[in-house]
Order: C-alpha cells, then structure tokens, then sequence
C-alpha cells in the first residue's frame, strides 16, 4: 500500500477521534446544567404531555373586543389546567367571577394582538394575569381550545 495514503488515513482517524472526545467532552462535563438537550429530553418526555393534577373545561365564550374601528367579535373556548383537586372545586365555586374576569381581559384586546400564530398565546396569556389576581396559586396553566375573531 502507499505510504502516503496510509498517513493520510491514520490521520484522518485520529483527527475523528479527538473531535468525538471533544465533544462527549462537551455533553457531559462542560454542558450548561440548566438548557442543555439532554436535561430538556428528561424533563419533558417527547411524545407525553404536560399533566396538570385537574383540569377545568369552561363554557364557550363570545364577546366583543376593544377594537374601535369596527365592531369585531371573539368566539373562544378555554380549559384551566389546575394545580389540585382543591383547586378544581374553588374554581367550579367562582365560575361567576371567573368568567367575568376572562371576559374583562378579553375585551381589552384587539383582533390585532389576537392575530398570526401568538395570537392565541396572547388569549392564553391575558386570561392568565387576571386569574392569577383572583385564583393566586391555583391556576397552573390556561388552555385556548377553540378561537374564531370575527
């Protein structure tokens, strides 16, 4: 065999090597311990959702929004992911106020901040700042089901 295509290989194998050492290197000794992918995988399995100790299916909600220039309507459907099952009947208790609330913090917007693809996380968001003032601490997570704007 030739000798220079014997070098050339020998090298290639060790320069393979030493970046496979760097970066097993990297993963399991250097890696930020709080984002890295291997923490986030075990974090949250892939495939498995979130799961809340209760969740709580609201009645359908349509309302206008806060728009001036015209009149324009939301129609939506919320789920509140709860932190308990004590938390499920103090929901179920203030549904009155609860879906007062919701409806407050949803005629603040505009089919603006409800477009493109935040736009339900905007809902979600607005319905969560006012719960947490009402419902401190129960309400872990807010659920778009449904949302149509007109």
């Amino acid at each position: 065999m030739n000798r220079g295509l014997m070098v050339a290989l020998v090298s290639a194998v060790i320069v393979l090597a030493v970046g496979v050492a760097g970066i097993a290197v990297y993963i399991f000794v250097l890696m930020p311990q709080g984002g890295g992918p291997a923490q986030t995988a075990a974090a949250a399995p892939v495939g498995q959702p979130v799961t809340e100790a209760a969740y709580y299916e609201m009645d359908k909600f349509v309302t206008n929004l806060g728009d001036t220039d015209r009149l324009r309507y939301i129609d939506f459907t919320i789920a509140l992911g709860l932190r308990n099952a004590e938390s499920e009947a103090i929901v179920t208790e203030a549904e009155p106020q609860v879906r007062d609330m919701v409806l407050k913090q949803v005629r603040a917007l505009k089919a603006n901040d409800l477009s493109g693809a935040d736009g339900k996380d905007r809902l979600a968001a607005g319905v969560k700042a006012g719960l947490d003032e009402l419902l401190a601490g129960h309400v872990t997570n807010v659920y778009v089901t449904d949302m149509v704007v007109q």
